[in-house]
Order: C-alpha cells, then sequence, then structure tokens
C-alpha cells in the first residue's frame, strides 16, 4: 500500500490474530479484532498451556524458520511482562529416544549453536536438569518455556488500539471501492482501510475464492494430576511428544495428530497413545501416571500441504486464473488484493511462529524494512499453491515491489 492504513479488521482471535493485532496496534493503527467465540484463544490456541520450543532438523529453510522464530517470540513475550505465573522460562529436553532421534540430536548438536540456544547433555546431565531419571541423551534448550495462552491472548489485545468483538460470526468479506466491510447475518457490522484473515481452517469460508491448500489436524492434549514424583519436573521434556511440568498441580501430555478423525470429543485411544508416549521418558514415571488422567482437550490445527504458515498479501484467484501470467512478468502485474492480507496455518507450533510471521506482515502492511531473512518470508507467500498450480514457480516465490525486499 502507498500509505500506512489507518484502521484494520482481523478476523480470528487466536494467537495469529491477536499478536497480528498488537503488531499494528503498536504502529498506531486502529485494531478491530472479530472472535466468533466468548473469548479469544478458544479454539487450538486454548489449551492450558502451549510449549514454546524449536524441533531441528537440520540446515535447511524449514529448521532455520523454526529457530528464528522460537528465539524471536520468546523474546518478544519476555517484553509483555507476563505475570510469572502465565510465562515460564523452564528449558526443555528432546530426548535421543530411539535411533534416528539420537542421529538427528547429534547432527543438531554439531552446527555450532551457542550453548545459550542449545547443547547436547548426557542422559545424566539430562537427569540433573530434569529433576527425574531419564535413559536417554538429549538436546537441552534453555531459553524454552510454556506460556498460558488464554492470559497471552488477552494481554495482546488489551492495547488501547485494539476493539475484540467476540461472539460474533463473520460470514463474508467483501471490498467495496477502498474500504473492505465485513458482514454478519447479512449485514454489514464494520469497515476498515485493510482486513486480515487470520481464522485459520475457516479462511476459505469468507466469500473470496482463494487456494490455499490448507488441512484441518486434530490433537488431543491429556491432562495428568501430578504426584510426588512427577512434581519434582522442572523442564519441559520431549520424544515424539511432551510433558509440562506441573503448573498448579497439573501436567499438560500431548499431543496426537491426527487427519481422519474429526470428532470433537475426547477420545479414550488418544489419552492412551498419549501415555505410551512417556515410556521413552522413562517407564517409572510412566508407571507413576498412568492412572492420573484428569481430562484433556481436543482442537484441530491448521497447517498447509508444505508445512509453512500463509501469510501476506492475497491475490484475485478468479482473476489469476481467467488471465494467467506470463512466467516471465512481475509480481506488480498480478491481480492483488490491494489491502487483504492472511495469517494462517502455524499448525502446532502457532505460539512460536504467529507472533513472528504477525511482525512480518506489521513489516509489509506498513513499508518497513523485513528482519525476516527475506528467503524465509518468501517461502510463506500466502499464494504459492494457486501459482505453482499454474506453473509460475518463479513468482510463488517473489513479492511486489511494495515490499522492501524481494527475491532476486
Amino acid at each position: 500500500m502507498s500509505a500506512i492504513p489507518k484502521t484494520a479488521i482481523i478476523i480470528g482471535g487466536g494467537i495469529a490474530g491477536c499478536s497480528t493485532a498488537y503488531a499494528l496496534a503498536t504502529r498506531g493503527i486502529k485494531v478491530t479484532l472479530f472472535e466468533r467465540h466468548a473469548e479469544v484463544a478458544s479454539e487450538a490456541s486454548g489449551n492450558p498451556q502451549a510449549m514454546l520450543y524449536p524441533r531441528i532438523s537440520g540446515e535447511d529453510a524449514a529448521s532455520q524458520f523454526v529457530l528464528d522464530s522460537y528465539l524471536y517470540s520468546l523474546e518478544f513475550f519476555k517484553t509483555l511482562k507476563l505475570n510469572p505465573a502465565d510465562f515460564n522460562v523452564c528449558g526443555m529436553l528432546q530426548l535421543g529416544f530411539n535411533p534416528r532421534e539420537l542421529a538427528r540430536i547429534q547432527k543438531v548438536a554439531t552446527q555450532n549453536h551457542a550453548d545459550d540456544i542449545l547443547k547436547y547433555v548426557s542422559a545424566d546431565e539430562a537427569s540433573s536438569l530434569a529433576g527425574i531419571d531419564l535413559a536417554h541423551d538429549a538436546l537441552y534448550f534453555p531459553k524454552a518455556a510454556w506460556v498460558n495462552p488464554q492470559q497471552l491472548c488477552q494481554h495482546l489485545t488489551a492495547h488501547e488500539n485494539i476493539s475484540v468483538k467476540t461472539l460474533i460470526n463473520v460470514d463474508n468479506l467483501l471490498k467495496n471501492n477502498d474500504l473492505f466491510e465485513i458482514y454478519s447475518d447479512n449485514k454489514i457490522i464494520e469497515k476498515a482501510d485493510i482486513a486480515i484473515i487470520a481464522n485459520a481452517n475457516e479462511a476459505q469460508n469468507l466469500g473470496f475464492n482463494l487456494y490455499l491448500k490448507t488441512q484441518a489436524v486434530r490433537g488431543q492434549v491429556s491432562i495428568l494430576e501430578a504426584t510426588n514424583i512427577s512434581q519434582k519436573i522442572k523442564s519441559i521434556i520431549c520424544s515424539d511428544g511432551y510433558l509440562s511440568p506441573a503448573d498448579y498441580g497439573q501436567h499438560c501430555l500431548g499431543a496426537t495428530f491426527s487427519e481422519e478423525n474429526m470428532d470433537d470429543k475426547l477420545d479414550e485411544e488418544d489419552h492412551l497413545a498419549n501415555l505410551f508416549k512417556l515410556k521413552s521418558f522413562s517407564l517409572p514415571l510412566h508407571e507413576n501416571l498412568k492412572e492420573n488422567i484428569k481430562g484433556g482437550r481436543v482442537s484441530f490445527r491448521c497447517t498447509s500441504f508444505d508445512y509453512f504458515p500463509l501469510v501476506g498479501e492475497l491475490l484475485d484467484n478468479n482473476l489469476l486464473k481467467a488471465k494467467p501470467p506470463r512466467p516471465n512478468a512481475l509480481p506488480d502485474s498480478l491481480p492483488w488484493i490491494k489491502g487483504l492480507y492472511i495469517n494462517v496455518a502455524h499448525g502446532s507450533r502457532g505460539f512460536t511462529s504467529a507472533p513472528f510471521c504477525a511482525e512480518l506482515l506489521a513489516q509489509m502492511i506498513c513499508g518497513e524494512p523485513f528482519t525476516m531473512n527475506i528467503e524465509l518470508a518468501a517461502l510463506m507467500n500466502p499464494n504459492r499453491f494457486a501459482l505453482r498450480k499454474l506453473g509460475l514457480k518463479r513468482l510463488a516465490r517473489m513479492f511486489p515491489s511494495s515490499i522492501p525486499a524481494k527475491i532476486s
């Protein structure tokens, strides 16, 4: 856009919508955020605890994005001065619990990361850090943390430039001349200079023909009552799942992943699958906690087919298909829906990636230079699947010239 917008509409009150609202509000933009539930952070962002840690595989783009977003979000949360009961930097241990995972963490440990980011520890060192006996060597992330999602999102949206409107189901979004109009029950309820879609799996239900290639993935966490033994756990522990330190006498254990089961009710088999993960931590710990399930929570994450989020300005897919551009076309010549943006598909790592992407989006909207590596930013082009489908792979990695930098 040629000028910084004065007003913005955001649809969706999860971590993506709330962190985007905050990033815009701190730049002086008046934001109205719409959430269909009674409170923000009520769907995939609403688990009792969100774990903040990266899973790095190598020196590829995905690992770089995960690490960069993790480090950014941790520092960002510290600036918010959250209540210590809602944000706990407790560290995290990723266990080499099978040959494949052991090889992965050994490889990552050789990549010259600073010790305050990660370091390789023996099983004895891991046990000391965890507060209980563990049987495996591990990668230790001393800055890893957990956060209370509900409190975080409420804190982000308490800014004086943000108005939160709950219990409103947005059923249509239109652009009329230079303004975006929000509809609920077929009535206009708000207008703004720009609009940001941040409602995850519902993003394609707003009247625009978007080709996003996302899917819902069911996840179930189990809530365990802490014991005298498990109360000693000091850090997050991970194998193919995670266990949080006790918070108010309970642990969060998770999580399952399913692309087939779309039932929103708790599943006993999923509780058992979560408990089974404890065996790779410690057999005695499994025995100690296996009868202590006191509840759980089901949510549906939104993930893209290539596992990168969808962040940026959107194209008019109808016009794109009606008149496909040439492969050597300039990005500016594409049919952009000026002022319409999206921030979705953060999967199971939304509390690390969404704030990082919200800052990227705010820089894009306000014409600021990117602080994110431009090649990583290009991987999140929300139009990439539509452009690739037309054979336009080069354009799928580019931005319009209004963006401060672009891939050459």
